[in-house]
């Protein structure tokens, strides 16, 4: 991954304000905790999604709707916004990628 370029992650809920907004806080820590400057964490409705979306982290029951705007995304369902594995995971993949 090029220097120059930042990765989007979107967090995608129904109204894209609640629960995507807490989940978007969180990761946004982590990744910070980390060292990773070079990530913008976002929370949006899963309606507007952008065809182009990078990463999208979505509750499970919102995933397939997800999917379907943003069918080249990498996409990563979660049960709770507020505590999973999933986002040391997302760290560990981004720290990764810029090793």
């Amino acid at each position: 991954m090029s220097a120059d370029l930042t990765t989007l992650v979107i967090f995608a809920c129904d109204a894209g304000m609640g629960s995507s907004a807490m989940g978007a806080t969180i990761l946004r820590n982590k990744i910070k905790a980390a060292g990773i400057t070079d990530v913008d964490v976002v929370n949006k409705a899963v309606a507007d999604l952008a065809s182009d979306a990078e990463f999208v982290i979505s509750h499970r029951g919102l995933t397939d709707r997800a999917v379907h705007m943003a069918p080249d995304a990498v996409h990563i369902s979660v049960e709770n916004f507020m505590m999973t594995p999933k986002y040391d995971e997302v760290v560990e993949t981004l720290k990764a990628q810029r090793a």
